[in-house]
């Protein structure tokens, strides 16, 4: 410590100003700040002068010698100087800190009285000249006062205010009664009594602060002159704000300034290194952000402590309820920084408890007086509401003043907005009309209840519970139950059916029936994208939504390559959103239009002066060139040549839209982002002005990349790679190739993949687990495994994945009906091809779509060269519609580009074959368009071909499935007769196959062997005893066959009806039923459209049909002595009675590792009872639960939640807001 005392005693000067209080400054710094010397000076500049100067260092290290700088400082002060000493506290932790630490060593140096008050200043706050001498008056005038704060203002812009004292709400919250930026003129001069004043600034009465203890040290340098000034009121004292002393704050550890370590900035110096070009008061280098967790954890301690102990409970509760909901809000709002601090503040205030304890019992001694006396200091909620109106009204008329356009930009606007809405309401009527005309008699009864069915699509279940248990259980519970995962399809299924109101059926029909309509809204707006031309985006959403594959598998019921084809588009337009090269609706600025008409003006009066010239003259080498101009060297003022543009003039040039292709001035009204081309003047260009600053187009702003858009690309592929997993990995591969060409956005465009890698991870690790062959898994299509002949490389290039039969009109021609299907990809694939011939403006958008319909096709020649999947019993390759989709994405991203401002590059060349090419084909794209809606709607009411269909009836009559929906949950045995003398047999749960019953990872387990080479597997124990009783009844079993059929858990056998023009299926099915009516151990129940029902009945004693049944131990499994486990055991437990002796309890599933039981929650040992699940039971009765358990579904599934609803809230479309003060 240095101390260094004034030659002369202010006490004993005339000249000073009497000193009716003593007072002690006391300033804190860290080192030698860019704002200590400027404060220094403010400080030795007040027109009263304190008694003492103590300068607090608290810069860890070596000593900065800041006692220098004060001693130069008020060496050349005028007279009297004040008593200066320096004080070291290395270890001081906050401001409070540090003033005590100062002061107790300058007690023990200096054997004097202390002074009754403390100026305390921060080393970034400057008092002005008469601050002290406005505290001190008011202090002397009032003895009840304790604290009396400054206003403060900027640093940087010292008219603007930040603070004229502290109010909050009850809960802690500050309420900002000034507004950012807010200039000073005296508005809230008449403001005394307030709740708190910031520290900076403050005379405190030296009792009142030993006796408070000084600041808390939790707080840090946020909310210590809050606290300080409400203990000093809840000790009996009063707090007043002084407005006409005033301070100029830097706030340097608000706004981030401050450095993290060690000694502060370098260059000591009048003024700080920051600068304010803008002027709100604010450093350009300021961040807020920095310091956010220490104000958050600021305000959370401020809570706990403040809080009554009766309330303290429910004000925990409230800190982890509002760091999670602002967790989220933090993640809306694009901050993850922010959103982790938010959680780790809260936990860090709560799980260490201790420094809130020390404030509450440093606020428990001290406290005089109720908390209640505060209330009216504090904010009440009308406050903090008309606050929030104030404020949402100034940021609007903010907008509307600094970016609206003019009237005519407005009108301009307005129309393209117009022309915008009617083309888009055209293109969903016509698309709406096209998928009436082809799937309205499928509408109705779809309405009225009937489910869809298909050769791949099975009905859905009722109950959402349901789906959601066969997405996420690890089993597939076809026919007698597999381990595996569900489809990635069924979750996406989930969540639609979630939306629509809970029910699956209704999902399904609005993907199959709405797919048409939902391809082309997405087409339409993807294709915005990429021009702004709404003939040109009306095409194309026509096109995606009539492609040969969408209807193909509307037709065939293929939900998932529906869903795929219909959300590739939202993929294409979040990354093209998210890396800002969409384009945009701007029009020509009025301000560059009428600058525009001054040098046309200019122009036109040269170019008469010219042509007045060459007549006069008559000379043949005046050359015209621009608007008249001559280039003569001997032309006279009127005719000389126009100067060279100076450099940086470009209004000679046109100058292109980030991602528009150059376009021509506008004549009219203007569509698309426009520039103007403005011809040379002969003056000079005048100097800079805020017209010639002013943009030149207005509407939206110019696109610069999207977080939000990312992350609605993320949700847009996760639903294609669940639809289609076999584009998953040419997803990847085409987001790394789109990485490597905008490397700025290159960390967005990767991230998109997390979704879809998290939703298929289940899937993904057991492909992982087959090794080779799980490529198999994801080459294979969702759901129901449906054969399609195969095409070849040409046709899918040219959209067609396989025999496109189904979408020709019956009555045209052979020839015309072969190139029928292809002639859309035809005119496609040549637009796409014509695009590579485009200019630099979209060359490198068309060889992106190029790349992208490059890995579509060669992920489809790779599905077709490796068969996946069994249909009817012959193995072949899955569906190659989900590959085409992606080729035509590409190509029709490349034929957009390049149709792009195509009419406007045209009207700048002379009529001829340009213009014929461009009008052929205009024509073939519309003919192409025509076609292929008229042939799907014209085949899909006049043919078969489309196996989709309503089922007017049920599949399995009423009585049949009550015992499915009993406490049993028995199985329905359906046998079907085939014309070649076969039978088929499928095991039903419920009125006849559901979607969720069917999944690629049971469908691949029947296909083993090279993958280019592959064969069908063995069938394993459980189907080959399925096959040999379906074989046993179909010839007619001698003896009682309940026995068996119930040891499957089948109650009910079913032979479904057949068509009526199909005479061999009709008489086969009546020999099948002939047999089974003398088949000893069936009852024929009912005959219906449905079918015929027999119910399953023991010749002598009783079969047991259920789920799950309890044995003899030792037993055979078709003994007739059994009990039946009723169902409730899967959903949460069902009451079991004892038993005399051993038992065993037999699942009618496959067996499998995750299956587990608990009998009062005791774990059952697993037992041998073949290919069936068995548990050992011993005589014990109780609460018995069943359950599939799969390894690590919790963690996926919290993965899954979690990745769903951060993507979700960085998708919504918020815009971060200038923080406020707290």
């Amino acid at each position: 410590m240095t101390d260094t005392l004034s030659p002369v005693d202010p006490l004993l000067t005339t000249a000073a100003v009497p000193v009716t209080t003593p007072v002690t400054a006391v300033v804190v710094t860290r080192g030698r700040t860019g704002y200590l010397t400027t404060t220094l000076r403010a400080l030795a500049s007040q027109t009263r002068r304190p008694m003492r100067v103590l300068l607090v260092d608290v810069a860890p290290g070596e000593d900065q010698h800041v006692g220098l700088v004060l001693d130069q400082v008020f060496a050349t002060a005028p007279q009297p100087v004040p008593r200066l000493a320096t004080v070291r506290a290395p270890h001081a932790r906050t401001f409070g800190e540090a003033v005590t630490a100062g002061l107790t060593t300058l007690a023990d140096a200096v054997d004097e009285r202390p002074t009754p008050w403390l100026w305390l200043l921060h080393d970034d706050s400057a008092p002005a000249p008469e601050a002290l001498a406005r505290l001190v008056r008011t202090v002397s005038n009032a003895p009840s006062v304790a604290v009396a704060g400054c206003k403060q203002r900027t640093w940087t812009e010292p008219e603007r205010l930040l603070e004229v004292g502290v109010r909050t709400t009850r809960s802690g919250r500050r309420h900002a009664d000034v507004e950012p930026g807010e200039l000073d003129q005296g508005q809230h001069d008449g403001r005394t009594d307030v709740l708190g004043v910031g520290v900076a600034g403050a005379l405190v009465r030296r009792d009142v602060w030993d006796a408070l203890g000084g600041t808390d040290p939790a707080l840090g340098p946020f909310g210590d002159g809050l606290d300080l000034s409400r203990r000093a009121r809840l000790a009996g004292h009063r707090v007043v704000v002084v407005p006409t002393a005033v301070v100029r704050h830097a706030q340097a550890a608000y706004h981030g300034l401050r450095p993290a370590r060690g000694g502060a900035r370098d260059g000591d110096g009048p003024a700080p290194p920051e600068v304010d070009l803008d002027g709100d008061g604010e450093p350009d280098s300021a961040d807020p952000t920095r310091s956010f967790a220490a104000r958050r954890y600021a305000l959370l301690h401020s809570r706990l402590a403040g809080a009554p102990l009766a309330l303290l409970p429910a004000v925990v509760v409230m800190v982890v309820a509002a760091a999670a909901l602002r967790c989220l809000g933090q993640i809306a709002l694009k901050r993850p920084r922010l959103a982790l601090a938010e959680v780790r503040v809260a936990l860090l205030v709560l799980l260490r408890p201790m420094p809130v304890v020390r404030a509450r019992r440093r606020a428990r001694a001290s406290r005089a007086v109720s908390r209640r006396t505060l209330r009216p200091l504090q904010a009440g909620w009308r406050d903090v509401w008309r606050q929030s109106r104030d404020r949402r009204l100034a940021r609007r008329e903010a907008r509307r003043v600094t970016s609206a356009p003019s009237e005519l930009e407005l009108r301009e606007l307005a129309a393209l907005a117009t022309r915008r809405r009617v083309t888009a309401a055209v293109v969903l009527v016509l698309l709406v009309a096209a998928s009436a005309v082809a799937l309205g008699r499928l509408v109705g009864p779809v309405v009225a209840g009937a489910p869809l069915v298909g050769d791949a699509l099975a009905r859905a279940t009722t109950s959402l519970g349901d789906v959601w248990d066969a997405a996420t259980s690890g089993w597939v519970s076809g026919g007698v139950g597999s381990p595996g995962p569900a489809d990635p399809l069924v979750v996406v299924l989930a969540a639609l059916a979630a939306v629509l109101g809970g029910d699956p059926g209704a999902a399904l029909a609005t993907v199959v029936l709405g797919g048409a309509v939902i391809a082309g809204v997405g087409a339409w707006f993807a294709a915005g994208a990429a021009t702004r031309s709404v003939g040109v985006r009306a095409w194309a959403a026509l096109v995606w939504a009539s492609a040969p594959t969408l209807l193909l598998a509307v037709g065939d019921g293929r939900v998932g390559a529906v869903l795929a084809h219909a959300a590739l588009p939202w993929v294409a337009l979040g990354l093209a959103r998210a890396v800002g090269v969409q384009r945009v609706d701007q029009v020509l600025s009025g301000i560059s239009t009428a600058r525009r008409d001054e040098r046309l003006d200019a122009d036109a009066e040269a170019e008469a002066r010219a042509a007045a010239a060459a007549e006069r003259w008559d000379t043949a080498s005046h050359a015209r060139v621009g608007g008249g101009r001559s280039t003569d060297p001997t032309a006279g003022p009127a005719t000389a040549a126009p100067p060279s543009p100076p450099p940086g003039d470009e209004a000679h040039v046109e100058t292109p839209v980030r991602g528009v292709p150059e376009v021509p001035a506008p004549r009219g009204p203007v569509s698309g982002a426009v520039v103007a081309a403005a011809p040379v003047t002969h003056d000079p260009a005048p100097a800079s002005t805020d017209e010639e600053r002013a943009p030149a187009l207005v509407g939206a702003p110019d696109p610069t990349g999207s977080v939000a858009a990312a992350a609605g690309a993320a949700l847009a592929l996760a639903v294609v790679t669940a639809a289609a997993p076999v584009l998953l990995v040419p997803a990847l591969v085409l987001l790394v190739l789109v990485a490597t060409v905008v490397p700025r956005a290159r960390l967005r465009v990767l991230a998109t993949a997390v979704p879809s890698l998290v939703l298929l991870a289940p899937l993904l690790a057991e492909a992982g687990a087959r090794g080779v062959e799980g490529v198999r898994l994801l080459l294979a299509d969702p759901g129901p495994a449906a054969a399609a002949a195969p095409a070849t490389t040409l046709e899918r290039l040219l959209g067609v994945p396989t025999d496109p039969a189904a979408l020709v009109p019956a009555a045209l021609p052979g020839v015309l009906a072969q190139v029928w299907p292809y002639l859309g990809g035809a005119v496609l694939l040549a637009l796409a091809a014509a695009a590579l011939l485009r200019g630099r403006a979209v060359a490198r958008g068309v060889r992106t779509c190029w790349a992208v319909a490059a890995v579509g096709v060669g992920a489809g020649v790779l599905v077709q060269a490796l068969p996946a999947t069994v249909t009817a019993d012959a193995v072949a390759p899955a569906w190659t519609g989900a590959t085409v989709s992606l080729t035509l994405l590409g190509l029709l991203g490349a034929a957009v580009l390049g149709a792009d401002g195509m009419t406007d590059r045209l009207a700048r060349q002379t009529f001829g074959w340009r213009q014929a090419v461009v009008a052929l084909g205009t024509a073939a794209g519309v003919v192409a368009v025509t076609t292929a809606l008229v042939g799907w709607g014209w085949s899909a009411r006049m043919s078969d071909a489309a196996t989709l269909r309503a089922l007017s009836a049920p599949v399995v009559p009423v009585v049949g499935q009550q015992g499915a929906q009993s406490d049993a949950a028995s199985r329905i045995l359906s046998l079907e007769a085939r014309a070649d003398g076969t039978v088929g047999w499928a095991l039903l749960r419920a009125d006849g196959d559901q979607q969720v019953d069917h999944a690629a990872a049971v469908a691949t387990r029947g296909v083993t062997g090279p993958l280019d080479a592959p064969s069908a597997v063995e069938r394993d124990d459980a189907a080959t005893e399925v096959d040999a009783l379906a074989a046993r009844l179909a010839q007619g079993a001698a003896g009682d066959v309940a026995p068996d059929v119930a040891a499957l858990g089948v109650a009910d056998v079913l032979v479904p009806g057949v068509r009526e023009d199909a005479p061999a299926a009709r008489a086969a099915r009546s020999r099948l039923v002939g047999v089974l009516d003398a088949t000893a151990g069936l009852e024929r129940v009912t005959h219906d459209g449905s079918g015929t029902l027999w119910r399953v009945r023991a010749a002598e004693g009783t079969a047991v049909a259920s789920w799950a049944r309890v044995l003899p131990a030792g037993a055979d499994v078709v003994d007739p002595v059994a009990e039946p486990v009723a169902a409730d055991a899967r959903r949460g437990g069902t009451t079991l009675p004892a038993g005399d002796g051993d038992r065993v309890l037999v699942l009618a599933e496959r067996a499998d590792a995750g299956w587990r039981a608990w009998l009062d929650g005791r774990p059952l040992p697993a037992a041998d009872a073949g290919w069936r699940q068995a548990f050992a039971l011993g005589p014990d009765g109780g609460t018995l639960e069943i359950r599939h358990v799969t390894p690590l579904r919790t963690p996926w599934l919290l993965a899954l939640g979690a990745t769903t609803l951060v993507t979700l809230l960085l998708a919504l479309p918020l815009r971060r807001r200038r923080g406020v003060r707290t």
